[in-house]
């Protein structure tokens, strides 16, 4: 498994994370990344310990958070340029059965016990698969596989989706995304996911996504109705 992580969270989205500020599929993508990755789980440590110097000693604290957002991100720049981590320096993953690969693969902890539940994997169009994983009432999660030289139809987002890839790749016209890379795609960005080798990922949604070109925009009627589904299981 590729060990290099070249996309993660920003430093105001893992406070709001360790906040508890988050939705609970947010919530959890985010999780799994801090998982995966030394650069963000050492980023979520330091932000608890500001948190709580906030709860002893409020004053002191807004300059400090205000410091390390800014640092984080020159950290993150000079990672990305140095040696990447090395495979035992990675966490130990849980191995999953996840119903629809021929084997078991390698899951963060949090998305391991999730997949344990049971999946359900459904066909979305050619080649792509999607088990979902109801998890509050604000977002539509779930796993999703891209077959081995599959694509997605061009699209943009009403509101933001989340994306973590666990195994795998796919490209689009913004970049290449490889396993552990954390990314978000808003109404700013119009893209058409491709996996040349095949692709797992996981996928948080907090508003359905629209297809913008060819006879896919008359799916998005059905991706509105599939989206108000999954979020009306915890209304």
């Amino acid at each position: 498994m590729n060990t290099e992580v070249n996309l993660h969270p920003s430093s105001e989205l893992l406070n709001q994370f360790i906040q508890g500020e988050l939705a609970t599929g947010r919530s959890v993508v985010i999780s799994a990344h801090v998982e995966l990755c030394k650069t963000c789980s050492e980023k979520t440590k330091e932000l608890q310990a500001l948190a709580v110097s906030s709860w002893v000693d409020p004053d002191s604290s807004e300059s400090s958070i205000r410091k390390t957002a800014g640092d984080y991100s020159a950290m993150i720049q000079n990672i990305v340029k140095e040696e990447q981590i090395k495979t035992e320096q990675l966490p130990e993953l849980v191995t999953a059965s996840l119903g629809l690969l021929d084997s078991s693969i390698s899951l963060p902890r949090v998305l391991a016990k999730a997949a344990a539940k049971g999946l359900v994997w459904k066909k979305v169009a050619g080649g792509i698969s999607e088990a979902q994983l109801p998890l509050d009432n604000e977002t539509q999660c779930g796993f999703i596989y891209m077959a081995p030289g599959c694509q997605v139809p061009v699209h943009t987002h009403e509101g933001s989706e989340t994306t973590l890839v666990l195994d795998g790749s796919f490209e689009d016209e913004l970049g290449k995304y490889r396993a552990f890379d954390f990314i978000i795609r808003d109404q700013n960005h119009q893209h058409q996911p491709i996996s040349k080798e095949g692709c797992l990922c996981f996928a948080v949604l907090d508003s359905p996504l629209t297809f913008t070109s060819g006879l896919a925009r008359l799916m998005n009627p059905i991706n509105r109705y599939r989206f108000r589904k999954a979020i009306s299981k915890y209304a």
